[in-house]
């Protein structure tokens, strides 16, 4: 069994102002989300995993791509099996997916996990805003009216 690891934390900072309780508590409209996110293989298997201090029920968006989708058209084989995206919801701090490479060659692959993506919740809706308003810090990036926070990581994939 081969078993590699990564993690990479993301911390979007709130702005200081004289009432700290507030703006700990989101009320003057700043919310900061941390994610970290690790991985695991065994034989042809990607697990995707992540720790966050997001609400459970809380969805977060992954997209990995193999290099080698990023050299071929898309609509060719096998570019369209080198990349692999969804969901995954948050449960008791935590988040993951899984999927098969039965069909990837050794190469780097990247990883990108964002939040918000809709749909989200009504309590998460309300706590971050229907597109991210609510989101503040380094980690955030806006994406038209969204914001979002985005970590991205670049691991080797060996057969």
């Amino acid at each position: 069994m081969l078993l590699t690891s990564w993690a990479l934390s993301v911390v979007a900072c709130s702005p200081t102002t004289g009432n700290d309780a507030a703006a700990e508590n989101g009320a003057l409209g700043g919310e900061t989300v941390v994610l970290a996110v690790d991985h695991r293989s065994r034989w042809r298997e990607l697990r995707i995993e992540g720790t966050t201090d997001l609400p459970d029920g809380a969805v977060v968006s992954y997209r990995i791509t193999h290099a080698l989708a990023d050299q071929l058209s898309p609509s060719e084989w096998p570019a369209q099996n080198l990349i692999a995206h969804g969901t995954a919801v948050v449960h008791d701090s935590q988040y993951w997916a899984q999927l098969n490479t039965i069909y990837w060659p050794a190469g780097d692959v990247r990883v990108q996990v964002q939040f918000p993506v809709a749909p989200q919740s009504a309590a998460v809706r309300e706590r971050y805003g229907e597109f991210g308003e609510q989101l503040t810090g380094d980690n955030v990036t806006t994406l038209g009216a969204s914001k979002v926070v985005t970590i991205e990581h670049t691991l080797a994939w060996t057969r």
